[in-house]
């Protein structure tokens, strides 16, 4: 089991890399939806939190079992203070909005990727990274009324896609 949960540990980062190219700025259909859902529905912002504190912990759960260390511990810290919704919130639209703090996250993200032992802050500051660019902006969310302006799906697409990275 240790061998699988180290495996884990060190495919995520790719796997969150794969993701980020393969879906950053793609006008497929599962990313306009994707768009749209999360501009348009509260409850969708709640789930991409939940999903990326699932996320978080199960990996913090698997640093602990392979290679448990103070590292781990900062990083499950960190974690805990992301369950409350707003701290969440507001960090993703925080790195989302100000390019240089995202830039930041992941220098310090890199930095403890070449530091031994610190893999799980590692991780942590990666998703982060990752989930705040496909975050909506505080702009479109506060634009919202622009979508009720209107005429047809497509032309809100079109407003969403434009505006949303």
């Amino acid at each position: 089991m240790i061998h699988t949960l180290t495996i884990i540990r060190f495919l995520f980062p790719f796997l969150l890399l794969l993701a980020f190219f393969c879906l950053y700025k793609k006008t497929y259909r599962c990313m306009q939806s994707f768009m749209w859902r999360m501009v348009v529905f509260d409850s969708a912002r709640k789930f991409y939190l939940s999903i990326m504190m699932l996320t978080l912990i199960f990996i913090n759960w698997c640093c602990c079992m392979t290679e448990p260390n103070l590292a781990v511990g900062l990083s499950s810290i960190l974690t805990l203070a992301l369950l409350n919704r707003r701290i969440a919130d507001s960090t993703l639209h925080i790195l989302h909005e100000r390019k240089r703090f995202w830039l930041i996250t992941l220098l310090i993200a890199v930095v403890c990727y070449a530091t031994p032992y610190m893999n799980s802050v590692f991780q942590l500051f990666f998703l982060l990274s990752v989930a705040a660019v496909f975050y909506p902006s505080e702009r479109v969310l506060q634009q919202k009324s622009v979508l009720e302006d209107c005429d047809s799906f497509k032309s809100q697409m079109d407003w969403i896609m434009k505006n949303y990275y």
